[in-house]
């Protein structure tokens, strides 16, 4: 009797073991399904905003940043709704989600990224490269007047443009934006009235006279420049014939800077072009010593000034840029 009972329990707790396992087979796929079926509805009662309240949303973005960019159109793309942006003459599409909770500033496919990559090592592989070699090399710096880097890039080359001044081609421009007569930059109205105001200097007072004001500018007047009359003044600059260059021609000179720095491909403040070659050597800021080295290789024959050693502070090396 006693071995039947011990037969009888074991059997008995195979046969539960079976049962639970049906038990929670059934349990997990009534979960399942109900999850399932909760998501289908969640989708299905997910209120979507309309193309026009999508682009009522961008447009409001606009207003409230104080752009003066216009929404061309909407269409639906995917999950998102896809909105072409006009800003200066350029079209530009975001994305906004169709429940309305997000922006996307850019919507990219995975073969684009590697594309992007692929020409992000071409550019490295070819900045690289040192400059073609000329009797007199010429130095392109491009800059925003309010970026940091930019500024970082003025106070370097100071010292690099007083040792080789007559020795080298030395050329500064601004990066800005044009539509009709519309100047914009990359930091507000106030670089766009830097800008004109150090483009006046450097016209009509020469390249020295430019890089003082714009390194006074730049560790004297912060962000919104409206200490330039001091600096202007220290450096016997004259304010009235300064602002009346900017009254009068401010606007045709940014113009120009806008197609110099378009046709030499120059979108990051600072963008340094030594004889048509982009250099690296741009942002090794504090490092006036690279400067250096960077626009004496370009020499056919070096000068003597170029034995001369500057400044290498490495502690304010390598850094970023503005824009693109």
């Amino acid at each position: 009797m006693t071995e039947e009972k011990t037969q009888d329990q074991g059997f008995l707790t195979k046969k539960t073991i079976v049962a639970i396992a049906i038990l929670l087979l059934i349990v997990g796929y009534a979960i399942y399904a109900k999850n399932k079926d909760k998501a289908i509805v969640t989708k299905m009662f997910t209120k979507s905003i309309t193309q026009d309240e999508a682009k009522a949303k961008i447009e409001s973005l606009i207003k409230d940043s104080g752009g003066a960019a216009t929404v061309k159109e909407v269409t639906e793309d995917g999950d998102l709704y896809k909105i072409t942006v006009s800003a200066n003459g350029q079209d530009q599409s975001v994305y906004v989600t169709k429940d309305g909770t997000k922006f996307i500033q850019q919507a990219i496919t995975f073969d684009e990224i590697a594309k992007q990559q692929e020409e992000a090592k071409k550019q490295q592989a070819e900045a690289a490269k040192p400059a073609p070699k000329s009797d007199k090399p010429s130095v392109d710096l491009y800059v925003m007047s309010f970026c940091p880097y930019g500024n970082k890039a003025e106070d370097t080359m100071k010292s690099v443009y007083v040792l080789l001044k007559d020795k080298v081609n030395f050329n500064f421009h601004y990066i800005v934006s044009v539509e009709g007569d519309k100047i914009t930059s990359l930091h507000g109205q106030p670089e766009v009235d830097q800008n004109e105001r150090e483009a006046c200097v450097l016209r009509d007072y020469g390249k020295g006279k430019w890089l003082d004001f714009a390194s006074y500018v730049n560790t004297n007047c912060g962000s919104d420049g409206k200490c330039w009359e001091a600096g202007a003044k220290s450096l016997a600059i004259d304010t009235a014939k300064i602002s009346a260059c900017v009254a009068s021609s401010g606007t045709a000179l940014m113009k120009t800077e806008a197609e110099v720095s378009a046709a030499a491909g120059a979108s990051g403040s600072p963008t340094m072009i030594i004889n048509g070659q982009t250099s690296q050597a741009a942002y090794q800021y504090g490092n006036s010593e690279a400067y250096k080295k960077a626009i004496c290789d370009a020499f056919t024959t070096a000068p003597e000034e170029c034995s001369k050693t500057l400044s290498a502070e490495t502690s304010t090396s390598q850094g970023g840029s503005c824009g693109s």
